[in-house]
C-alpha cells in the first residue's frame, strides 16, 4: 500500500509542476481529490484507475495552467475555487473618504483574482496597533498580509515572507529598492541577503509649508537657504504674523525637524557624512551638529516660532496655520490633505507652498520617507493568496489614489500621479532634482540620538546652547563604535 500511495503523490507532484501558473487554490483542489479518491478507489479499480485518474487530473491541471495566461493568479468570474477569509491589520486605515476608497479599489481588485474570498481589515489606530502586532507575531496569531514600520528588524526575526519573485518586487525607485533588498554583514543573516520581504505603500517629503497667498500678498518668495529663511521670518514678524508655527509636545515633530534639518546641513558638508560619522571624520560634537543648534536657538531668541513649542501639539499648531497667525509650519506629507480637511470654508481658503530645508549654501538632502511598508506574515496559511492580495494594493487603481490623497509621492517606478492641489506638483519637482543619502540618524547609537534631542529641547525651553553639551553624544558613539570594532574581531 505504501508504494502506491507514493505513486499517488509523485504524479501529484508532477501535475503541479506543469501548472506553475495556475493559482495555489486551485492546485490544491484539485491535489486534494486526487489523493483523497486515490487512496480509496485505488484497491477497487486497480492500477488502471489510478492511472487513468492521474492522466485527467493532469490534463485539469493544465486547464487551470491555461486559464491562469497572463495573470499567474487570476481565474474566470464565476469559477468555482472555495470560498475563504484572508485577514489585513493596519493602523492608518481610519474613516476618511479615500482610505475607505482604497479598502475598496483593493477589494475590487482582489475579487479578479478570488471571486469567492473575503478580506478581513483588522484595524487598530495609533501606536497600540504595533504592541498588538508584536504579541500577535509572537504568537502565531497575526494577520496574513500585515502593514509595519521596521522592515529590517522583523525580516531579521523570520516574520515575513520571502516577496522577491513577486512582479513588483524589484520596480521601486532606487531610493526604496536599496532600503528594501536587504543586506546584512552578520553571517546568521546572510539567508536573507538581496531579497525582498516588503512593498512601499509610497514615499513622503518633510519640509516647510507655507502660505503662498499671503507671502505673494507681501511680495515674498520661497528662500533657497537658511539666512533667506531667516529673513523672511523677520520681515513676517515684523508685519504681525507668527513665521513658523511649531507643535513640539509631540516629540516626533521635534525629532522631524530637527533631524529633517541636520540631515541638509550634514550631507551639504559632506556627502559621504553619515559614513564619516563611523569613521572618526564626522563628529556629534562638530560644526554641522552645532550649527543646526544654533539655527534652532535663533529660531527660539528671535520668536521666530511661539514660545509655547513645547507644551502644544501638532494639531495645534496646526491651528495657528490654517486660520493664518502662522504663516509657514514644518511637517510631512500628510499636511496638504490634513488643512483641506480643517478649512470649512472659502474665505479661509488659501493657496499652499512648500520649500526643502536647506542649509546655508542652499543645498537640500530630501529623505524619502516610507512608514508605510506592507509584508507577508511568514506564519500564514495563505501564502500565495496573500502575496496576490499585495499584489492588488499596488494595482493602480488601489495604490495611486491611495497616494495622491495621502500627500505621498508613488514608491514604484513610472508611476505619477495627477494630484488635485498644485503643492504637490511643487514637492514632486524638488524630488525630481533632489539629494537623498542614508538618513544621518541610521550611523549613530539610539543613545547618542537622544542626548542629540534632549539639547534641541533645551533650547526650546530658553536654556542657552553651549557647543561642549554635545559631547556626551559624542562620546556614546564612539561607545558604540568601539563595541562594533570588538564584535567584528
Amino acid at each position: 500500500m505504501r508504494s502506491l500511495t507514493q505513486s499517488v503523490l509523485r504524479i501529484r507532484s508532477i501535475s503541479v509542476r506543469h501548472s506553475s501558473n495556475s493559482t495555489a487554490r486551485g492546485r490544491r483542489h484539485i491535489e486534494k481529490i486526487f489523493v483523497r479518491e486515490g487512496v480509496e478507489k485505488v484497491f477497487r479499480g486497480g492500477l488502471k484507475w489510478l492511472v487513468k485518474r492521474a492522466l485527467v487530473m493532469i490534463l485539469s491541471v493544465g486547464m487551470l495552467a491555461a486559464t491562469a495566461c497572463g495573470d499567474a493568479r487570476e481565474v474566470e468570474e464565476g469559477s468555482n475555487i472555495e470560498a475563504f477569509t484572508i485577514r489585513v491589520g493596519a493602523w492608518f486605515i481610519d474613516d476618511r473618504e479615500f482610505m475607505k476608497q482604497f479598502q475598496a479599489n483593493t477589494e475590487q481588485a482582489y475579487k479578479k483574482l478570488y471571486p469567492h474570498a473575503t478580506i478581513q481589515w483588522e484595524i487598530t489606530l495609533g501606536n497600540a496597533y504595533f504592541g498588538k502586532l508584536e504579541t500577535q507575531l509572537a504568537s502565531n496569531s497575526a494577520p496574513d498580509v500585515i502593514f509595519h514600520q521596521q522592515v529590517v528588524s522583523m525580516i531579521e526575526a523570520g516574520y515575513l515572507s520571502d516577496l522577491s519573485s513577486e512582479p513588483w518586487a524589484f520596480r521601486f525607485i532606487p531610493q526604496i529598492q536599496q532600503f528594501l533588498t536587504y543586506n546584512s554583514d552578520k553571517d546568521e543573516f546572510k539567508i536573507y541577503d538581496g531579497k525582498v520581504y516588503a512593498a512601499s505603500m509610497g514615499v513622503g517629503i518633510r519640509g516647510y509649508w507655507y502660505n503662498k497667498t499671503l507671502f505673494e500678498q507681501l511680495g515674498l518668495k520661497a528662500p533657497k537657504n537658511m539666512q533667506e529663511l531667516l529673513e523672511i521670518c523677520a520681515r513676517l514678524k515684523k508685519d504681525g504674523y507668527l513665521p513658523l508655527a511649531a507643535g513640539h509636545k509631540d516629540r516626533w515633530s521635534l525629532v522631524m525637524h530637527f533631524e529633517t534639518l541636520l540631515q541638509s546641513v550634514g550631507y551639504g558638508a559632506d556627502l559621504s557624512y553619515g559614513v564619516g560619522l563611523t569613521e572618526g571624520r564626522n563628529r556629534l560634537d562638530g560644526d554641522e551638529v552645532a550649527s543646526t543648534m544654533q539655527f534652532f536657538e535663533t529660531l527660539y531668541e528671535r520668536e521666530y516660532l511661539n514660545r509655547n513649542a513645547l507644551s502644544i501639539d501638532w494639531m495645534q499648531s496646526l491651528e495657528l496655520f490654517t486660520s493664518q497667525q502662522a504663516a509657514m509650519i514644518m511637517q510631512g506629507p500628510w499636511l496638504p490633505g490634513t488643512v483641506e480637511s480643517k478649512i470649512s470654508s472659502d474665505a479661509e481658503r488659501f493657496e499652499l507652498g512648500f520649500f526643502p530645508i536647506s542649509d546655508e549654501n542652499g543645498y537640500y538632502d530630501l529623505e524619502f520617507v516610507s512608514d508605510q511598508y506592507v509584508s507577508v506574515n511568514a506564519a500564514s496559511k495563505l501564502q500565495e493568496e496573500s502575496k496576490a492580495l499585495i499584489g492588488a494594493m499596488l494595482s493602480d487603481d488601489a495604490y495611486l489614489p491611495f497616494a495622491r490623497e495621502n500627500g505621498l509621492l508613488p514608491a514604484i517606478e513610472g508611476l505619477r500621479p495627477s494630484f488635485g492641489n498644485p503643492v504637490m506638483e511643487e514637492v514632486f519637482r524638488y524630488a525630481e532634482q533632489a539629494e537623498t543619502n542614508q538618513r544621518w540618524t541610521s550611523f549613530i547609537s539610539t543613545e547618542s540620538h537622544n542626548l542629540l534631542l534632549e539639547e534641541a529641547q533645551n533650547i526650546l525651553m530658553g536654556v542657552p546652547f553651549e557647543r561642549e553639551n554635545l559631547v556626551p553624544a559624542q562620546k556614546k558613539l564612539e561607545e558604540k563604535l568601539a563595541v562594533l570594532k570588538q564584535l567584528k574581531q
